[in-house]
């Protein structure tokens, strides 16, 4: 997945708490997460809105 950073803040941010990589090509805070880590993510922040 890749994504873009508001500021180099929040770059540095992604790059030390989700292993992202730096891109910078589209963008000047673009960056990268790989497959792996990504479903690491999802594993943490997927929520099931519709419980009942």
């Amino acid at each position: 997945m890749h994504g873009f950073a508001a500021d180099e803040k929040l770059l540095d941010h992604y790059i030390e708490s989700f292993h992202a990589e730096y891109l910078g090509m589209l963008h000047q805070y673009q960056f990268f997460v790989d497959e792996e880590q990504a479903k690491k993510l999802l594993e943490v922040y997927h929520y099931e809105w519709n419980e009942t």
